[in-house]
């Protein structure tokens, strides 16, 4: 099998178990907050289905850019994914697997969504637009310090290099600055998945995901889908650079082992979500930020001085 036919490969199966994983977040979360919620762990999928059997529509003074932006944000997320040697960990070195790539291909995707809100009119989505590029101003410094000790650790920045270095027992956890550093870009993974109290469920069309109040019909459900892959490409990040371990290098049953994991992620940040406290945004990030960028900075000093 090519590499170009294993990314592919593992993209579409990302993309068609994430709604499984947000079924089963969202009835968790329900069962949590003591309320009925969601039937079964597939309701996701009919939401979607549902969605894409409507029609679009859009405002009047909404330019092309809004027109395509769920799909722009869509194929970025796959793009992130693919880039992940998930299945094609066995191969040598492929450009494409590079953690750069990934880093410029999340900053385009929070772009398109900064551009769309601010593209479709509606003042409300413009307030999301910026809420989540002042997130993104908090959250990157952490997550670019973090991977830089990484990449400094292995020199290279290749993610196959990286992971074979890690299997080899060259890099890993023994190096205290790539154990710090493994927890400053967790904060970030948890940011970057909209999770308490970064995602308010009170302000979720108003401010959190303004982009989405104007979109409706199957726009919406690319909208939603391409969140939720974005949210595993983060999480799929931390498993492929610090829990690259596989019990094989089988291509399908390396797939299946990452998904449990990035499954175990995913549904353990709604514990955190919904155990964790509440408060205002800013208030947090001045603690919560401030704490992180101050760990992933230690990482940093710590390879300076050869630890």
């Amino acid at each position: 099998m090519t590499v170009l036919f294993l990314m592919i490969f593992q993209v579409v199966i990302i993309a068609l178990a994430a709604p499984f994983f947000d079924g089963i977040a969202r009835v968790l979360r329900a069962r949590l907050q003591a309320r009925k919620g969601p039937p079964d762990f597939f309701q996701t999928y009919r939401d979607i289905i549902k969605l894409y059997k409507r029609g679009r529509t859009a405002p009047k003074c909404a330019h092309w850019f809004f027109t395509y932006a769920p799909y722009f944000l869509y194929a970025t997320g796959a793009a992130m994914l693919a880039a992940m040697p998930i299945t094609y960990a066995g191969y040598e070195s492929v450009g494409y697997s590079d953690i750069f790539v990934l880093v410029y291909l999340a900053a385009l995707l929070k772009f398109v969504f900064g551009v769309a809100s601010i593209d479709s009119g509606n003042p409300f989505a413009a307030v999301g637009g910026s809420r989540e590029q002042m997130i993104g101003v908090f959250v990157e410094p952490v997550l670019i310090i973090s991977l830089l000790v990484v990449m400094l650790l292995a020199g290279t920045s290749n993610l196959i290099d990286i992971k074979n270095m890690m299997y080899a027992g060259e890099i890993g956890y023994f190096m205290p600055a790539f154990a710090v550093a493994s927890i400053s870009f967790l904060w970030a993974m948890y940011v970057e998945s909209g999770r308490n109290p970064y995602d308010l469920a009170e302000a979720e069309q108003e401010l959190q995901e303004g982009l989405l109040g104007e979109y409706s019909g199957s726009d919406f459900g690319v909208a939603q889908a391409a969140l939720m892959l974005k949210q595993f490409a983060m999480i799929g990040l931390f498993i492929t650079i610090f829990e690259p371990f596989n019990l094989t290098m089988h291509p399908i049953l390396s797939l299946i082992l990452f998904l449990i994991k990035a499954g175990l992620f995913y549904v353990g940040a709604v514990f955190i979500d919904n155990f964790g406290a509440r408060y205002k945004l800013l208030g947090g990030f001045k603690t919560n930020a401030t704490f992180a960028l101050g760990v992933s900075v230690v990482a940093l000093v710590l390879y300076i001085v050869g630890a």
